[in-house]
């Protein structure tokens, strides 16, 4: 046994006393079934003290992590168009069956869809992408201002991105790495003649897309650059150590035990026990919350326990390992925009995984019945859903008394 086995026992032992001791203290929620002691869920110190100590990381071939599923690294696309229930829909199913109905079957929402504006650069977006691939940090640049309307304002885009794409160590064409003289010659041949706008816009789009460069206004590429920095200084640079040979977007597919629902889960990222001392879910999410504790509402408000909980689970499952951790990375798209990483209380990822059943128990009643029905579930039974209505309980405060006659 080599050193880095002996200390990471040790760490391991003494995690797990000092959590027992805090379960025995405190009080575990009464109306949900564990799935295991909370003592068993690390603590950041844990993950902390074990990537101080390690002597390297290990790679994990994606072949291995299929035993009870599919682990796959496919398209987005492809995961979308996958017909097992997710995590989103899922979290539809706890406001009303109607709601699941809607982010599965309905055609309308499929519709709207169409309608949203997709081309639009998406600040939140573009950084969540950035933690994971941190090389896109540096695939920015801000355009000359000149207009496509014009063969002139054409001309200057062209003689700009060629500049760009001929800067660039790699570009990219049909998926595969290629070099930057690879790229002009293909939209040489592609657009011979470039006298006329629609031939020059042609041959624009070819190069911009190959460059592997996104353009973005001059106040994004300053929040851009002041993220960056702030990813790099973040606890000493734990952010890339924690990523290290990590499995990134990995679609996970299986077919839940107790229902027989084919289920999907595609984290951010998965980091092993190799790497970091347990198997983890790695999810990163921006947000224009000002300070953690409004994050943590938010975390609540949108069910992300629910999300954490059903990763862990499918993620064992298809895998065949121990996911017990997950790890938070946020980013702030406001000022200072700063980042946080933060490792999940093992009660609320069980509330999650507890949340996760019940919705998954309400899809596979919707299923055999047929039925979807929307808020009148909440109505008792004969009420012809007219439900009880009662304000909640913070509403109920002490009006001052008001005084008119000073």
């Amino acid at each position: 046994m080599n050193s880095i086995d002996v200390n990471f026992e040790e760490l391991r032992a003494d995690h797990l006393s000092a959590l027992a001791n805090a379960n025995e203290r405190g009080e575990l929620n009464p109306t949900i079934d564990y799935t295991r002691p909370i003592g068993e869920y690390p603590t950041a110190k844990f993950i902390a003290d074990f990537i101080k100590t390690r002597e390297g990381t290990e790679h994990v071939y994606t072949k291995s992590l299929n035993v009870n599923g599919k682990a796959i690294q496919d398209d987005m696309s492809k995961y979308l168009e996958n017909s097992s229930y997710s995590s989103g829909q899922l979290k539809a199913a706890l406001k009303t069956p109607l709601h699941l109905f809607f982010e599965r079957e309905d055609e309308a929402r499929r519709e709207l869809d169409k309608l949203q504006d997709k081309k639009h650069f998406k600040l939140g977006n573009f950084l969540h992408e950035c933690m994971l691939e941190p090389t896109k940090f540096s695939r920015v640049t801000v355009e000359p201002e000149a207009s496509k309307a014009s063969n002139e304002g054409l001309d200057t885009l062209i003689k700009f991105w060629e500049e760009v794409l001929e800067t660039q160590e790699s570009c990219f064409l049909d998926g595969e790495v290629v070099t930057a003289q690879d790229v002009l010659d293909y939209a040489n041949t592609e657009v011979p003649d470039t006298t006329k706008r629609d031939q020059k816009k042609a041959y624009l789009t070819i190069i911009e897309k190959a460059s592997g460069v996104t353009a973005i206004t001059e106040q994004h590429k300053i929040i851009v650059d002041v993220v960056k920095r702030n990813y790099l200084a973040y606890g000493d640079g734990i952010i890339p150590k924690l990523l290290k040979h990590s499995k990134r977007e990995i679609s996970l597919y299986a077919n839940e035990i107790n229902t027989g629902l084919d289920v999907k889960v595609r984290p951010d990222a998965m980091q092993f026990a190799e790497n970091i001392g347990e198997n983890a879910i790695i999810s990163v999410k921006s947000t224009s919350c000002e300070s953690l504790s409004h994050f943590y509402y938010h975390t609540a408000k949108f069910s992300y326990e629910l999300s954490e909980g059903m990763y862990q689970e499918v993620a064992s499952q298809v895998t065949g390992r121990d996911f017990n951790t997950t790890i938070m990375i946020m980013l702030q798209t406001v000022a200072p925009f700063g980042v946080a990483v933060m490792v999940w209380n093992g009660e609320d990822i069980e509330i999650g995984k507890y949340k996760y059943h019940q919705a998954l128990q309400t899809a596979y009643e919707c299923e055999l019945s047929g039925e979807y029905p929307t808020y009148d579930a909440f109505s008792e039974e004969g009420n012809l859903g007219l439900i009880d209505m009662k304000q909640p309980s913070w509403n109920a405060k002490e009006l001052q008394p008001v005084d008119l006659s000073n």
